[in-house]
């Protein structure tokens, strides 16, 4: 009869923690979830998690905001993907609120800031993101570009009925002379794709396209805000 690792006695089992080599059957089960899932983010996460694998487990900040100046949440639509440019606006207005209420950012630029840039600037629209952000005042500058967005009452897929996707870079505004010291994060040159998704379920009770983008806009901001202060991973 095998013994137990209890009472098999010190160095009997190996580090695996069963005394016939064979992992823990949550390693296992975390390692087959990788397996079938393949790749990284938040559905591989949370199937580990609900499996009970990494409860209360920390997921560190991808990168942490400057601390000595305002930084500015920039929206780009260049596709015109969004609803309207008041959707741009609310999602900078979530990101910001976002990273302030984490204390992921010790100072984040009002929305006003851009709109009253707008107003002095005619061709704000055809300076880049690093000019806008010293324009502004910025040290740095969170800058979101819409690659993805669907969000309709009468969906025509189960799974993905609405969703959403944008690329996330930091950029220094203060930096002038060193070109490859104006990016900070990430070093992908597309930058991080952050995505969401909504299923017909959720999507069919919405009353109108404005209310599914709201939901697509609440989950976005609350996952951008998530890339630049530690979260558990349950969150």
């Amino acid at each position: 009869m095998k013994k137990r690792c209890s009472d098999a006695g010190p160095g009997a089992c190996p580090a695996g923690g069963a005394p016939d080599g064979r992992r823990p059957w949550k390693a296992r089960a975390a390692l087959a979830v990788v397996l079938l899932v393949g790749g990284c983010g938040m559905k591989q996460g949370q199937l580990l998690y609900f499996m009970g694998v990494g409860a209360g487990q920390k997921v560190p900040a991808e990168f942490e905001l400057t601390r000595d100046g305002p930084v500015l949440v920039l929206v780009d639509d260049d596709e015109e993907r969004l609803l309207t440019p008041r959707t741009r606006a609310e999602l900078s207005r979530q990101v910001s609120a976002q990273l302030i209420a984490s204390e992921a950012a010790a100072e984040v630029l009002p929305p006003a800031a851009l709109d009253r840039l707008r107003r002095e600037h005619r061709d704000l629209a055809n300076r880049g993101c690093r000019e806008v952000g010293r324009l502004a005042g910025a040290h740095q500058v969170l800058w979101l570009q819409v690659r993805d967005f669907l969000a309709d009452t009468d969906p025509t897929e189960a799974s993905a009925a609405a969703r959403m996707s944008v690329t996330v870079k930091v950029i220094n505004a203060r930096e002038e002379e060193d070109a490859g010291a104006v990016r900070l994060w990430p070093t992908e040159r597309e930058g991080r794709l952050v995505s969401a998704e909504l299923d017909a379920a959720r999507v069919v009770r919405a009353d109108s396209a404005n209310e599914v983008a709201g939901m697509l806009l609440e989950q976005i901001a609350g996952d951008v805000a998530k890339l630049f202060y530690e979260h558990s991973l349950e969150d």
